[in-house]
């Protein structure tokens, strides 16, 4: 039996079961409301393709049921499927940089050698100089000797020598050095936040699979059943999914919202961001 075929694998135990029961992907599209692609996809283990965890679970749970097969059997199948691909992309990470550690040790082994080198200059270069220094003091001539004085060696005046010059040429010094940007105060800037609380108001007429979750962590995650309602106060901003998105009525700060324009054709899911819009992932199919 391949990898692919292992009792363990989601899609294994999905595909048996159709095939077992004879059924196609097209009328079993039908009534879940599921995308015949994604019901290939999870017999295929191919879970990428859909928006994430959440929904796979959701679409692994009704495929399941619609089977006869138990669905936490299903979901323990892929949590085991999910594991096992964590370990061989660890294992694949490891390996790549075993990989990339023998590829640069040459490279690490030519600097090393190269930082010897240096180090054998710096301890060599103070006897070159002072051998250097021991011949030109020896070819020195006295300029005594050559008639120069002190006098006419420096030819130093008050003038050249004034407070004025000295005090200009610290001060030409110091321009010189003042770096020509600035930097910035960073104190002096201020985020503004508001503490504004906002309501979302969910009401069900169906079965719905809803997910809500802020920027910290997931509201709420269940299936909503018909005549019940969820109400959620809080900053923002939301992100809220909702499966079979016409059995579900939204208000956002007591003001309804149309799923209908957040809603994919295809799997009648809506998926959108308050306030700002719907999600990329789900954007309306032509």
């Amino acid at each position: 039996m391949s990898e692919d075929e292992k009792p363990s694998n989601p899609g294994h135990l999905l595909r048996e079961a159709r095939r077992k029961k004879r059924r196609k992907y097209k009328k079993l599209a039908s009534e879940l409301s599921i995308s015949e692609q994604y019901l290939e996809a999870l017999e295929e283990n191919n879970f990428s393709i859909m928006a994430g965890p959440t929904y796979v679970k959701g679409y692994l749970r009704a495929y399941s049921k619609k089977l006869d097969l138990d669905p936490e059997l299903v979901l323990e199948a892929y949590e085991r499927y999910l594991k096992d691909q964590r370990k061989k992309e660890k294992k694949a990470e490891k390996k790549e940089k075993k990989v990339e550690r023998k590829r640069y040790f040459p490279l690490l082994y030519i600097v090393v050698v190269i930082l010897i080198i240096v180090f054998m200059l710096l301890i060599l270069l103070p006897d070159n100089n002072a051998e250097i220094q021991k011949n030109n003091e020896s070819n020195f001539v006295p300029m005594m000797e050559k008639g120069i004085t002190e006098e006419n060696s420096f030819n130093l005046t008050s003038e050249s020598a004034s407070p004025e010059k000295l005090a200009f040429r610290e001060n030409t010094e110091i321009i010189e050095k003042e770096p020509s940007g600035f930097i910035e105060d960073v104190s002096t800037v201020r985020t503004e936040k508001t503490n504004d609380i906002n309501t979302i108001r969910l009401n069900f007429s169906g079965t719905c699979w809803i997910e809500i979750m802020d920027r910290k962590t997931v509201l709420e995650y269940k299936l909503a059943k018909a005549g019940t309602s969820i109400y959620l106060e809080g900053e923002g901003p939301f992100k809220i999914i909702i499966g079979h998105s016409k059995r579900a009525e939204l208000f956002y700060n007591d003001t309804q919202i149309n799923l209908a324009t957040t809603t994919n054709d295809k799997t009648n899911v809506s998926c959108l961001v308050l306030p700002k819009g719907k999600c990329d992932e789900f954007a309306q199919s032509n």
